[in-house]
C-alpha cells in the first residue's frame, strides 16, 4: 500500500470497537471522478464485521432512514472533494470546509445530512474526500482517483482494526 492513506484517514476508517461504523459513499457515476464513492461501494460487496456499507449515489438524503435503523456509533461519508490537493489525494475534510449549499434541488448538502445523523442517531460523522482530477460529464475515474479508491478498498477489505 502506498502512502495515500495517512494515519488520520486510517483512523477515520477503522471501525469502532463498540457498535457499527457506517460507511456512506456518495457521488455521481456520470460525472467522472465524482463517481469515486459508488465505485468504492461496488467493489466492497463483502464488507467486514463492524461495518455497514451504504451507497447513496447523488442522493445523500437517502441514507437517513437506514442510518436511523442502524444507529451507528461512527459514520464515514466518502466522496470526491475539491480541497485544492494533489489529484487522488485522500483527506479527512473538516465539516466547515464542506459547502453548505448544493446546486441540485434533489440533494441536501452533506453538512446538513451530517447534522441530522448526529442529532438523530448520536453518531460521530466524518468526511473523507478524494481530490478529483475532473467532475465533468463522462464515465470512468482518472488514474489518480482510481488508485486512491483502490487503497480505501484494500484497507476496508482487510478489516484493519
Amino acid at each position: 500500500m502506498s502512502n495515500l492513506l495517512t494515519d488520520k484517514v486510517k483512523q477515520a476508517l477503522i471501525p469502532e470497537p463498540e457498535g457499527t461504523t457506517l460507511i456512506i459513499t456518495v457521488g455521481n457515476t456520470l460525472r467522472s471522478d465524482d463517481g469515486v464513492g459508488p465505485f468504492i461501494a461496488s467493489r466492497l460487496s463483502r464488507i467486514k464485521e463492524g461495518y455497514q456499507l451504504m451507497d447513496v449515489g447523488d442522493r445523500p438524503e437517502d441514507c437517513l432512514d437506514e442510518a436511523l435503523a442502524t444507529r451507528p456509533v461512527k459514520t464515514v461519508m466518502i466522496d470526491a472533494a475539491d480541497f485544492g490537493g494533489q489529484p487522488g489525494e485522500i483527506r479527512v475534510v473538516p465539516r466547515e470546509l464542506i459547502p453548505e449549499t448544493t446546486l441540485s434541488t434533489h440533494t441536501f448538502p452533506l453538512p446538513v445530512i451530517a447534522a441530522l445523523l448526529e442529532e438523530d442517531t448520536g453518531s460521530r460523522v466524518l468526511f473523507i474526500g478524494i481530490q478529483p482530477v475532473r467532475v465533468t460529464l463522462g464515465e470512468g475515474l482518472s488514474s489518480p482517483v482510481r488508485a486512491a479508491a483502490g487503497e480505501i478498498i484494500q484497507f476496508l477489505d482487510k478489516g484493519e482494526k
